[in-house]
């Protein structure tokens, strides 16, 4: 969904075709489909008929070169080796260009703090066996499992393919190839490839106390320059959690960021979809073993990552650069902050899903609790003057309107926390993400209102403030 945010004056900064202060956008992105069906990583594939080993067709009796335990046994040294450090160990299975790319992927993945690491089955196709004497070949698709230390709250994944081959049974079993995996349900987006650990020949990782700030060593000098705005973003953010979340919450406290100037390279992160004016995005990474909803505590989203276009204004402009990078961090980081709490939707019908003022209210009320003076001038900028319908927006809507849309429902955020307190606004936001059908119980539980009367009271408020 995307977020468009003016910016205030002032700086030689600008857009890529050096233009001046444009509208920007931050996405977060929403698994619709997954989430509709109440499934994601390993349940996904399993639900439309992975993983299953292929074996020679008909009646045909050849030798069994690739078992199953074959496979494993490859899957397990890599996971293994990789835990340990053991490079030579890892790549010993690997061949051709597949050696060299997975070269550069274990050096990469050696430089982030895994909380678990390892490679999974989804699905074989191909023949394990010799039948007509040329050896046996399989493509297996494979969930790199993982769990990234204080960032993710369950485990998640990325889905590749390895092209498997032995060539009789005294050889090795080799990996020739390795790239993606088939998307899911006709999508890229849900395998989640390419990483950053998968673009970079030499990945620069900036670590703190909260924060994985992740660019291509090239953009290093930057990078570092950026990650302390970075950091004190997501320090405020998970203490602002911390005061006023409710307790029964499991939320991360730590984020990943990429930073990514190439505007195809970013688009292309994890297989998201970008739109042309994306400032930044939060991908929900759905939990790997998350089966099919029900118990509130087996979590449908494990965690997110963060991407940031580093060519975008925010981060060039010259006078108000710390302050912008600031406010696309906190906006960002609160969307990751929540995502572990969104429910498996019940359908495609909106009260199904977290109201989307809800999701963008939240993020921008974050990002202007820390700036009140961007806050008022985007009220300025986006409210006072324009068209307002006295409705609550279920979607972004478009043109002019968009900004809008945003700013009116971080007001509605606001309202909510000055009228009863900001740890009744965090709750409602929490109770809304969990239980997106309830909204009347909600908004009488925070404010004593319910959705027709809340939804006046809140336009009276704009109309005051702006």
């Amino acid at each position: 969904m995307p977020y468009p945010q003016p910016q205030p004056p002032g700086g030689s900064g600008g857009d890529r075709g050096g233009s001046g202060l444009k509208k920007a956008v931050i996405g977060v992105v929403v698994l619709a489909v997954l989430a509709v069906l109440g499934i994601g990583g390993l349940a996904a594939y399993q639900a439309f008929g992975g993983g299953a080993l292929p074996t020679a067709a008909g009646n045909a009796q050849g030798e069994q070169l690739l078992s199953a335990k074959d496979i494993q046994e490859l899957l397990d040294g890599r996971s293994q080796a990789l835990r340990s450090g053991e490079e030579d160990t890892y790549l010993a299975p690997f061949t051709g260009e597949a050696k060299d790319t997975q070269k550069s992927l274990f050096e990469n993945l050696r430089k982030i703090p895994f909380a678990q690491a390892e490679y999974a089955i989804l699905n074989t196709t191909g023949t394990s066996t010799d039948e007509y004497g040329d050896g046996a070949s399989v493509a297996l698709d494979v969930a790199f499992v993982h769990k990234i230390q204080d960032v993710d709250v369950r485990p998640v994944s990325e889905w590749y393919r390895w092209i498997i081959k032995r060539a009789s049974k005294d050889a090795e079993p080799r990996i020739t190839k390795v790239g993606p995996a088939p998307g899911a349900f006709g999508a890229k987006s849900y395998v989640f490839y390419p990483a950053p650990w998968d673009l970079y020949d030499d990945m620069h990782v900036v670590k703190k106390a909260h924060t994985l700030t992740i660019s291509d060593k090239k953009h290093a000098a930057d990078t570092d320059r950026y990650a302390p705005y970075i950091e004190k973003a997501a320090k405020d953010d998970i203490e602002l959690w911390r005061a006023n979340g409710p307790e029964d919450t499991e939320t991360p406290t730590g984020f990943v960021t990429v930073l990514e100037p190439d505007r195809k390279t970013y688009s292309s992160l994890y297989g998201s979809q970008s739109v042309d004016w994306e400032a930044g995005q939060s991908v929900a990474m759905p939990t790997f073993d998350a089966g099919f909803g029900g118990d509130e505590k087996d979590l449908e989203y494990g965690g997110a990552r963060v991407k940031m276009d580093m060519s975008g204004n925010r981060f060039t402009n010259a006078t108000y650069w710390p302050k912008l990078v600031q406010e696309i961090s906190h906006h960002e980081f609160a969307h990751a902050v929540v995502q572990p709490l969104e429910a498996a939707s019940g359908g495609f019908a909106a009260e199904s899903r977290t109201r989307w003022w809800v999701v963008e209210g939240f993020a921008d009320y974050v990002a202007f609790r820390f700036d009140s003076e961007l806050g008022a001038w985007t009220i300025r900028n986006d409210v006072t003057g324009k068209e307002f319908s006295g409705t609550l927006p279920e979607d972004p809507g478009a043109g002019d309107e968009v900004s809008t849309n945003y700013t009116v429902s971080y007001l509605a955020i606001r309202f909510m926390a000055e009228k009863n307190g900001e740890a009744a606004a965090l709750r409602f936001v929490t109770d809304q993400y969990r239980h997106p059908g309830q909204l009347d119980r909600q908004l009488r539980e925070a404010t004593g209102m319910g959705e027709s009367e809340f939804q006046a009271a809140w336009a009276g408020y704009v109309r005051s403030n702006s």
